[in-house]
């Protein structure tokens, strides 16, 4: 009778790049050079944009809609307002309000997706059905019902942005954390008594920062997107 061994072959362990080489290698890509490039502009021109500009962001300068007037480079506003300054005006308050917000909304959002990820139970649903409620509304639209109720102030657009920014974080968060909750360490936390709270900040977020943080980009872009919006129709 032939006897069949078993052979086991060991698990071959990777090891992991330390964090700083993996962001020396992505700045040696030449997109990321383009990008941080672009970047940085944007942030020159919203910086010493208002130190450089011809004229005051909200001054009358000439007769309105023309191309005619001194120091005006694009012209003038339905109004009579410089374009150009308006432009190199209005930058660093569209940057600093969508930071804001980004940050409002990816606090909020995070800590409902961990919260709904580990709880696995009735809290889950009631946490991102309210999320959902939320989504079914355009981004804009509430933004402008909040404005038009309270009034249009730098808070109100904040918290306008930044509460309809943190559905779309807290679904990456739960998506991402789910897989995490199930893993053997949060388990082992458990059963020697880790507080939850810590269980989701020292266990699960920093397993899901990754995808969190490709997600931040993409919210302070589309939080950037709603503001400028907002400013063109003079709420800011």
């Amino acid at each position: 009778m032939a006897v069949v061994s078993q052979v086991v072959t060991p698990e071959v362990v990777t090891k992991r790049q330390p964090t700083g080489a993996l962001i020396r290698r992505a700045l040696q890509l030449r997109r990321t050079q383009i990008g941080l490039g672009l970047v940085l502009v944007i942030l020159a021109i919203a910086i010493i944009g208002p130190h450089i500009a011809p004229h005051g962001g909200n001054d009358f300068v000439g007769t309105p809609n023309s191309l005619k007037v001194p120091g005006a480079l694009f012209g003038t506003d339905h109004i009579g307002q410089d374009v150009w300054s308006r432009f190199l005006h209005g930058g660093l308050t569209i940057l600093v309000l969508a930071a804001a917000a980004t940050l409002l909304g990816l606090v909020l959002g995070i800590a409902v997706g961990l919260v709904a990820a580990y709880s696995r139970n009735v809290l889950d649903d009631i946490l991102m059905r309210a999320m959902d409620v939320i989504l079914a509304f355009p981004q804009i639209m509430l933004a402008l019902v909040a404005i038009a109720t309270v009034g249009p102030n730098p808070v109100t657009i904040i918290l306008a942005v930044g509460l309809t920014t943190m559905p779309r974080v807290a679904r990456v968060t739960r998506g991402a954390s789910q897989p995490v909750v199930e893993r053997d360490f949060v388990a082992a936390a458990e059963a020697i008594g880790v507080p939850r709270f810590r269980i989701l900040l020292s266990e699960i977020f920093p397993n899901v920062l990754s995808p969190l943080l490709v997600e931040a980009s993409l919210r302070l872009t589309y939080a950037i997107g709603v503001i400028a919006a907002l400013a063109f129709l003079g709420f800011t």
